[in-house]
């Protein structure tokens, strides 16, 4: 295999780990926030050179508790919704009379 053909499969291989890695993130938010958590506390262990913690601590995952990421998705537990709907309650419409034009 030739130079050209490792550095291909090098970052074909980069970008679909980091592709993965977002759409899991939007899937399964609570379970990506645990590996995150775990990996930085793994890399931030004693063995560990200061620039390797220094970095393990600023890749810790942001608490949602508080927060809200004012997407209303609620997959992660986070978000504090205003108000909550319920599906199967009927919707009140509201008609108003059309607009006229005056020319």
């Amino acid at each position: 295999m030739s130079v050209a053909g490792v550095v291909q499969a090098t970052i074909i291989g980069a970008l679909l780990a980091w592709s993965v890695c977002k759409i899991a993130g939007k899937l399964a938010p609570q379970t990506m926030r645990r590996l995150q958590a775990r990996l930085a506390d793994l890399l931030a262990g004693a063995w560990a050179p200061m620039w390797l913690r220094t970095r393990a601590v600023h890749w810790q995952p942001r608490s949602t508790q508080g927060g809200s990421c004012a997407s209303s998705c609620s997959s992660c537990g986070g978000c504090e919704m205003a108000t909550r709907v319920d599906p199967l309650a009927p919707q009140v419409l509201q008609f108003r009379p059309r607009q006229t034009r005056d020319a």
